[in-house]
């Protein structure tokens, strides 16, 4: 009699937990060097030596708890779910079943609604955890350390965090006796580091003896965290219903002109490679000063269409920034090229063309700079520095439509530029990209790879694809670029506004402009000087949507075998939040967004420091120790 968790959940398990558990092992295997080994001796011992002890009272009383759940709604008793254990390796927990049968979300963080009343009291008591001793036996879990946490989170840890898998997981832990559902998650993931770096037979009997008393008390000690930070957009929508976003971190501006300019499309009869496309190429490379611009389905199609356009393949390296969308990346891996990752400039977040001369080497044969938040880097650096060196500059300039770098706008500085009509774009097509090149051959051999490779109709000259942009997009695309510029004014005007604003707050910096560059403002990100999480929670609680904008590409699991250390990259990472910065906020959703901002920061600065422990833990009573903090990066 069992039940698995919904059907998204365990598709969001077993997609995230093989590359969860390559992550975990890697990072495991790299923080253990010369560090406290995975357990101490006799740990496991003392597992099945309490197990035994406490085998026939936990049998009686599960199958108390059993009868109570089919008296009280039937069938099944048990719910499993796949977790991610020791090294990130996948296991099936068991847990006695507390949520009604129309339950929906089958994950940790359930609504109130859905819990029987059964399933009440066995949280409470945290009786409902039970059945996990099955899995101490079978060797899976322990009676102590971290709690087992969920695959997809695993891929959002940081390679400091991942150290928490390095132990069994536990039925409890130093997080659960000291209250963790009044936590934060990097708190809670602080205890559990503490666990790891301190684990002894005496830490062990000392929170088994708390974790007892606290049960019997009543309080309990697992429970059900109601909300999770480092859960996914959706996860953290689905599963708190109560903080839908009232502002958007982003809001296309499409209005009656967009419908009927595609209205007009599906009534022409012409719904690919047709006018509508060759006129969207050739405004959008006028408003940019191009020659010439080639449409694709995705930005992401357009990178790895520029990149096979110069031949660039495998064997080839091409450096680009870690702070950036995966798909600069994969963009490169994608055309059977080596991406080497540079570190930023700690202002702009841009590539710093000073990393060119470390990073180069006689497989290099391109630059892909990208424009952070739309702004550009310093392209005349970057232009001189590969001139000299004999590599061709590329422009990721997804963010960028309407930037300028010294009155001139992007696109035209390298051989080639991409940019990108997702929703979250200055200008959007809903997907979408487009190259600017000023080489009449390089813009040929894009429209070929484009499609097919089709040179005349039935005649492929190269291996092409089918990368083609609609024109129900194109039309779009063209209203769009229309109103570009107006969409432009009103977000620098919101952004200034917003910067002096912020320039007050204690604690926050707003986002850095090169006084010879204009920037779109596709992003607005800060750096928050303290606890930046718990200034996300806080926004996210308030109804107001932000991220984090960009997770580094290089610590992504795809890419963290590579050993790339980017000490600039990671400290900007690590404090970098992006809050709304639409063309269509009101002035009133402004100022309720720096009002936010301001007491998110000043809770988070009253607040325990959730940085990297560098100080001697002290002792507590029962052999517990406090976790200890760092002082926030400067």
């Amino acid at each position: 009699m069992l039940t698995r968790g919904n059907a998204a959940a365990g598709h969001v398990a077993r997609s995230a937990r093989c590359d969860a558990s390559h992550r975990a092992s890697r990072g495991s295997h790299r923080a253990s060097r010369g560090s406290r080994p995975a357990h101490y001796r006799g740990k496991r011992l003392l597992d099945l030596a309490i197990l035994s002890l406490a085998a026939i009272p936990a049998l009686a009383l599960g199958a108390i708890c059993a009868a109570a759940i089919l008296i009280s709604g039937g069938t099944p008793v048990l719910f499993r779910q796949v977790r991610a254990g020791r090294d990130g390796k996948p296991f099936v927990l068991f847990k006695l079943r507390t949520m009604t049968g129309t339950q929906q979300r089958g994950d940790a963080f359930p609504e109130p609604a859905g819990i029987t009343r059964i399933g009440r009291l066995l949280r409470r008591m945290s009786i409902d955890e039970l059945p996990q001793l099955i899995n101490v036996l079978r060797g899976e879990m322990s009676l102590v350390g971290p709690r087992p946490t969920l695959a997809y989170q695993v891929l959002r840890y940081d390679p400091r965090q991942l150290r928490r898998l390095r132990v069994r997981p536990g039925l409890t832990g130093l997080a659960q006796v000291h209250g963790r559902n009044r936590m934060s998650w990097t708190e809670r993931i602080e205890w559990d580091l503490r666990y790891v770096e301190n684990q002894s037979i005496r830490l062990d009997l000392a929170v088994i003896a708390r974790t007892a008393w606290t049960v019997l008390s009543g309080d309990g000690v697992a429970g059900h965290a109601r909300f999770d930070p480092i859960a996914q957009a959706d996860e953290r929508r689905s599963s708190v219903p109560e903080v839908t976003p009232r502002i958007r971190l982003a809001k296309p501006d499409i209005g009656e002109e967009e419908i009927e300019a595609v209205r007009e499309v599906l009534t022409s009869g012409t719904l690919t490679g047709g006018p509508q496309n060759a006129a969207f190429e050739r405004e959008f490379a006028d408003r940019h000063g191009a020659a010439h611009g080639v449409t694709f389905c995705t930005g992401t199609a357009a990178l790895a269409a520029m990149l096979l356009a110069e031949d660039i393949g495998p064997g080839d390296e091409v450096i680009i920034p870690s702070m950036t969308f995966v798909s600069t990346a994969t963009s490169v891996a994608h055309v059977g090229a080596t991406p080497v990752f540079a570190d930023i400039d700690p202002r702009t977040f841009n590539l710093d063309p000073g990393e060119i001369a470390r990073l180069v080497s006689r497989r290099t044969r391109a630059v892909m700079t990208v424009h952070y938040a739309g702004q550009p880097g310093e392209l005349d650096q970057l232009r001189k520095t590969c001139a000299d060196r004999g590599l061709l500059l590329l422009e990721d300039a997804a963010q960028a439509a309407g930037a300028e770098f010294r009155g001139r706008p992007v696109g035209t500085f390298g051989k080639s530029a991409m940019f990108s009509f997702t929703p979250t774009k200055n200008l959007t097509t809903g997907e979408g990209g487009l190259v600017l090149t000023g080489d009449r051959d390089t813009a040929g051999r894009l429209r070929l790879l484009r499609n097919h490779g089709q040179a005349r109709q039935y005649e492929h000259v190269l291996t092409g694809y089918n990368w083609r942009l609609t024109e129900m997009q194109a039309a779009i695309g063209r209203v769009q670029l229309r109103k570009l510029d107006a969409i432009l004014a009103r977000k620098r005007q919101n952004a200034a506004w917003m910067s002096d604003r912020l320039a007050q707050v204690p604690g926050i910096v707003p986002p850095y402009q090169l006084p010879h560059a204009s920037s779109p403002y596709m992003l607005y990100t800060c750096l928050v000087q303290r606890n930046r999480d718990a200034v996300l929670d806080h926004l996210l609680r308030a109804g107001i949507e932000a991220r984090i904008y960009f997770p580094p590409a290089h610590l992504q699991p795809i890419f963290a075998g590579r050993g790339a250390r980017l000490p600039v990259t990671e400290d900007v990472a690590a404090r970098m939040l992006s809050i709304p910065m639409h063309s269509r906020l009101t002035a009133d959703e402004l100022a309720r967004i720096a009002d936010a901002v301001e007491e998110a920061v000043s809770r988070a600065a009253r607040a325990r420091p959730s940085s990297h422990p560098v100080a001697a833990p002290r002792a507590a009573p029962g052999g517990l120790r406090q976790p200890t903090t760092a002082r926030p990066a400067r």
